[in-house]
């Protein structure tokens, strides 16, 4: 996650900004787009293991919501820069 919020406070300088931010559990997501619609995805893995991200999508909280929650990444930058840690930023 620490390199995630890092490339986004990267491109934040020259005003490149994601269109949406998700922590989907499994993984956590910024979605960039060009001028001409074309969009990418920087991800970052949530979990150490395939198994632990198995376990994960096996639970209730995925279940309960396969997609993920937003949030807005300046929060969780400052949160980080602040010196939480980065487990506990997407909490």
């Amino acid at each position: 996650l620490a390199e995630l919020l890092e490339c986004y406070e990267r491109l934040k300088i020259d005003e490149i900004l994601p269109v949406r931010s998700i922590n989907h559990g499994p993984t956590t997501s910024m979605y960039y787009e060009d001028p001409d619609g074309n969009r990418i995805e920087l991800q970052v893995d949530n979990f150490a293991t395939p198994e632990e991200a198995y376990a994960f999508m096996s639970g209730p909280v995925f279940a309960a919501n396969p997609i993920g929650v937003e949030f807005d990444p300046d929060v969780v930058l400052g949160q980080y820069r602040s010196g939480e840690s980065i487990d506990s930023v997407l909490d």
